[in-house]
């Protein structure tokens, strides 16, 4: 075996697989942040450093701060309230289901209608009601009243509107009547027995004039003047024979 080589000053032998270009890694080389593109690293940094610290704190405290509230909530519900507050929200649950199924209910509401009339119209009205109501003596220049209303037209107005006006007061069984009398009879029947209203200068019967406690003179229309409104307007069937 040859030994040459061996002693050559300058050759050294590499270890089998070596990379002969591998440098050992150099440590980083800290630099000053500086600028780039116009940007203060350092305070960009110091910006985006503050927030997260921020956001970190806060999530920190808000855990703590539930934490802590839950306990305090556990503490003070005490089983009757709980129950309380069970029978609470049973009873708010059922009423929400009840109006959803009402909400879809497809029977229509039954419609409010109005009572029957109980005069037919404003003469059975004034013939059956008004006229034995009032009771005044009548004297020329002081309280005057036509037999014939029917034909003063702001007579029948006035005494329409009364009829109507009781039919609807007279549903009010508490103080219907005398909401009637003081804010609809009394008004009217004054502006109708004054001399200078719709019957004024009209010729009174002597034999009616002065008497007290007696109805106020009547006379009937002609007929057919004021049909009965509780008829259909297309009348009773007629009768075969």
């Amino acid at each position: 075996m040859s030994d040459w080589g061996d002693d050559e000053p300058g050759i050294e032998a590499e270890p089998f697989g070596a990379d002969v270009d591998d440098e050992p890694e150099r440590p980083r080389e800290r630099r000053e942040p500086g600028s780039a593109f116009g940007v203060d690293l350092r305070e960009l940094t110091a910006d985006l450093v503050a927030v997260s610290f921020q956001k970190a704190i806060r999530k920190q405290v808000t855990a703590v701060v539930s934490h802590a509230v839950e306990e305090a909530v556990a503490d003070a519900l005490d089983e009757d309230l709980l129950d309380d507050l069970r029978i609470r929200v049973e009873t708010a649950a059922t009423d929400a289901v009840k109006q959803q199924l009402a909400a879809i209910d497809d029977d229509p509401e039954p419609e409010e209608t109005e009572p029957p009339l109980y005069y037919g119209s404003v003469d059975e009205f004034v013939r059956e009601y008004l006229i034995g109501a009032y009771r005044r003596p009548l004297s020329p220049g002081q309280r005057v009243w036509a037999a014939k209303w029917w034909e003063y037209d702001e007579a029948v107005i006035r005494l329409d509107a009364l009829w109507r006006a009781w039919e609807k007061l007279r549903q009010d069984p508490s103080t219907g009547m005398s909401v009637w009398w003081r804010d609809h009879a009394d008004h009217h029947m004054g502006v109708l027995f004054s001399p200078d209203g719709p019957f004024a200068g009209v010729k009174m019967d002597p034999a009616s004039a002065d008497k007290k406690g007696v109805p106020l003179p009547y006379t009937a229309p002609p007929e057919g003047l004021f049909p009965d409104e509780r008829v259909p307007v297309d009348g009773p069937p007629s009768e075969t024979s």
